[in-house]
């Protein structure tokens, strides 16, 4: 795109200010005798970017013992010019606190434009809408503020009718205080990573604009892939699903629940070669359940024919429902699993959701280590510190988690 020329861009705000005189000019000045006290009129301040928050921030135990409320910020620029954003703040109104506050190489991994998620950026061009993927932590639930303001100082390019640097305060949002849903287990066994999973990553940053609206539905999403005991993902003929240990595992319902959506008509990808899919087979065959009070799960990637339930099907926790697979939008076996506030895998809100009970055997490297390991055939590394038992916790990414019924404490 090209650049503005330093003139065009003085044109462009003097335009504005001028504009903005005019209108303070037509307002009739106030007349003495039988009126009230005039009272001066709120100084006026430029904003360059606007602030929105587009869902409620919500909470959940992750599985290093702390409270975090995730949420977005989006910032739309809505100047001639790019800005680049220096600093936020978030702020408590019930305590007049500065909960958080990020800036240098913190905000900018934690800010993208909305169409280039993954390109880590605090520069906002003309015209573009970022995003700030928001990660606040806490000692206890307790200590969750219940609502946010956010405080922003953004930089402005010289040369321009405006303060090189300007701050200001927006985007209230009330904190949905209600506690995460508390399930069971998808899958069954030990070793499981959950790759992807909150609060910062490809799930988290996969905002999709579907029917008019702007849809997170899997800000809280795992993608569970099974370890041998050598620790191996694969081995033998990697063009092959059955080569992968988490083809063909059982996946269970993780609660009593109602059966919105069963479908198994995709076949399975070749790994590392998939077919095109559309937006109906993106989540290849997968199974919808009704949880109860708005919260729904869906799995996704299920192995062509395994699945077992119908729609309108009552299912008890623990009960088989399919296999894990690698249909869909996918290009190697694993189980995606989230949980929303509709029957839709795409159009809806994201939900926390907890399991009631696993054991934590650790930690992988980095997702981008983990796959070339996976791909040489090589063991993950799984580092042990920290590692024990989980009471009402997410597995955050890269931990390595054991679902069975004694790790559990069944």
């Amino acid at each position: 795109m090209p650049r503005s020329r330093p003139r065009s861009r003085r044109t462009a705000f003097v335009g504005l200010l001028m504009a903005l005189v005019l209108v303070v000019a037509r307002v009739p000045a106030p007349t003495t005798g039988a009126q009230a006290t005039p009272t001066a009129a709120t100084a006026e301040q430029y904003t360059p970017v606007l602030q929105a928050v587009p869902t409620p921030p919500r909470w959940f135990t992750g599985s290093d013992g702390r409270v975090h409320l995730v949420y977005e910020l989006l910032l739309t620029n809505a100047f001639p010019v790019s800005v680049t954003v220096t600093s936020i703040e978030v702020l408590a109104p019930s305590t007049g606190q500065i909960v958080a506050r990020l800036e240098g190489d913190a905000l900018t991994a934690a800010m993208a434009l909305l169409a280039s998620p993954t390109d880590a950026t605090a520069e906002l061009p003309t015209s573009t809408i970022g995003v700030v993927y928001v990660d606040l932590s806490f000692d206890r639930a307790e200590d969750v503020p219940p609502s946010v303001r956010h405080r922003l100082t953004v930089a402005v390019p010289p040369g321009l009718p405006v303060p090189g640097s300007i701050t200001s305060t927006g985007a209230p949002a009330e904190v949905d205080r209600r506690s995460p849903i508390v399930i069971g287990p998808p899958l069954v066994g030990p070793r499981w990573v959950a790759l992807g999973s909150c609060c910062d990553g490809p799930h988290r940053r996969a905002f999709q604009p579907l029917d008019g609206g702007l849809y997170l539905s899997q800000r809280f999403a795992i993608d569970f892939n099974v370890l041998d005991e050598a620790g191996l993902l694969a081995s033998g003929d990697l063009s092959r699903n059955e080569s992968f240990v988490s083809f063909g595992q059982p996946v269970l319902a993780v609660a009593d629940a109602i059966v919105v959506a069963a479908v198994d008509r995709f076949p399975d990808q070749v790994p590392n070669d998939p077919q095109d899919v559309t937006l109906e087979s993106a989540d290849g065959n997968h199974v919808i359940l009704n949880l109860g009070e708005g919260r729904f799960a869906n799995y996704a990637h299920l192995k062509a024919g395994s699945v077992t339930v119908r729609d309108g099907d009552r299912v008890e926790r623990g009960q088989q429902i399919g296999e894990l697979g690698n249909s869909g939008s996918s290009t190697g076996p694993h189980l995606h699993f989230h949980v929303m506030d509709g029957p839709s895998a795409l159009a809806a809100d994201g939900m926390p959701y907890v399991f009631d009970r696993f054991a934590l055997e650790g930690r992988t490297p980095p997702l981008d280590d983990v796959i070339s390991l996976g791909e040489a055939q090589e063991p993950i590394p799984v580092e042990s510190a920290g590692a024990g038992p989980r009471e009402d916790a997410l597995p955050l990414g890269r931990d390595v988690v054991d679902f069975t019924e004694e790790a559990r404490g069944g």
